[in-house]
């Protein structure tokens, strides 16, 4: 069935809405989230499996194909943005084919969905953070093969490792919105192109005055919103199982990413709106204990509190250094998955990433901050 808290969230989105003291704040967030996300999450994630569809090759097959290199491998699939790329090797670390170094090195590397905020909203730092995940998973990687060897913990063969395999029930009366989905995904990336480009999209296509692309953006991140309430599996499931049809498993991992950009966007605004602090004012205080503060949220299984954190360094609450430390710590939705597959291997994991990511984020904050 449902998750009970899925409804929840939608009531939550839903009396925002109605209330007319957050009412433009909650519908400027839900425009911001569709087009300054959404529709690059979906570009994304199409051009990833469509690349798959056509060398007819998953990104597991290339892991099998060149093992040799498989530490530097599995930290590049985790700088992959999203959560698959960090799932597919720790599958293939159940199963034999990956080392724990392996694991190590996507879940480092790895920044979750959060990556998606970070590259639509800020691409240049966005590049910063998977360059310097990637070089760090690769060498901590390395380096932990070489203190407890390639079988460190693995997984015992009770273990499901093809549980992401299962073909899901899917909620029927979700059907024709997936092609709904797809369909104002096009229009929607073109705007977000130029609104990206700081081009006023909705003075420009202004019917009698009055902008329609924001009221637009809005109604089709609801749309996102409500779908994603109405899943009855879980997202990580929908998203990665290979057997869905490509267009479903864009269109659902999207709804599941809008949802938390918009808690992340309605969550700061909201602050700054009603609180008359600015957050940045707090953190400049205890700058010090910021990257470290970062690292433990990382620690959090989910890509929902990584997506605040994201948005509170876009919003200038907090430094580069801890969005960076929070980048290398956090395991994003991997973790979840990898707990129900190998859960001594995924705890000691993450537990490992807090290193590299208090070295590097305070690293960064000394030399360069």
């Amino acid at each position: 069935g449902i998750h009970p808290g899925k409804p929840l969230a939608l009531l939550c989105v839903l009396a925002l809405i109605a209330a007319p003291a957050t009412r433009a704040i909650t519908l400027q967030s839900l425009s911001d989230a569709y087009f300054q996300v959404s529709v690059f999450v979906a570009a994304t994630l199409a051009g990833l499996l469509l690349f798959e569809k056509l060398r007819r090759k998953t990104l597991a097959d290339i892991v099998r194909k060149h093992h040799q290199w498989r530490i530097v491998i599995a930290s590049a699939l985790g700088a992959v943005p999203g959560c698959g790329g960090a799932i597919i090797v720790t599958t293939q670390y159940a199963r034999g084919a990956m080392s724990f170094g392996g694991v190590i090195a996507a879940l480092t590397s790895t920044m979750g969905d959060a990556a998606f905020l970070l590259l639509a909203k800020s691409p240049k730092d966005a590049a910063i953070v998977f360059a310097t995940c990637f070089v760090v998973g690769s060498l901590t990687g390395h380096i932990v093969d070489k203190i407890h060897g390639q079988n460190f913990l693995r997984a015992p063969v009770d273990a499901d490792p093809d549980f992401l395999s299962e073909s899901p029930r899917e909620n029927p009366l979700l059907a024709p919105f997936y092609k709904l989905s797809i369909l104002l995904f096009l229009p929607g990336a073109v705007a977000a192109v130029f609104i990206a480009a700081q081009v006023d999209v909705g003075a420009a296509l202004a019917i009698n005055g009055a902008d329609w692309v924001s009221p637009a953006g809005a109604a089709a991140a609801l749309l996102a919103i409500v779908m994603w309430t109405l899943n009855p599996l879980s997202d990580i499931r929908l998203a990665s199982t290979p057997r869905r049809p490509m267009e479903r498993r864009v269109v659902d991992t999207t709804n599941f990413i809008t949802f938390w950009v918009l808690c992340g966007f309605v969550a700061f605004e909201m602050f700054n709106e009603f609180s008359g602090i600015r957050l940045a004012d707090i953190f400049s205080g205890w700058i010090w204990l910021v990257p470290a503060l970062a690292v433990l949220i990382g620690f959090i299984p989910g890509c929902g509190p990584q997506i605040i954190v994201t948005s509170l360094y876009l919003g200038g609450a907090i430094p580069f250094s801890a969005q960076l430390a929070n980048a290398i710590s956090n395991d994003g939705d991997a973790l979840f998955p990898a707990i129900a597959i190998a859960p001594k291997a995924a705890v000691v994991a993450t537990l490992y990433s807090a290193v590299p990511a208090l070295l590097v984020g305070y690293g960064w904050m000394i030399l360069l901050e």
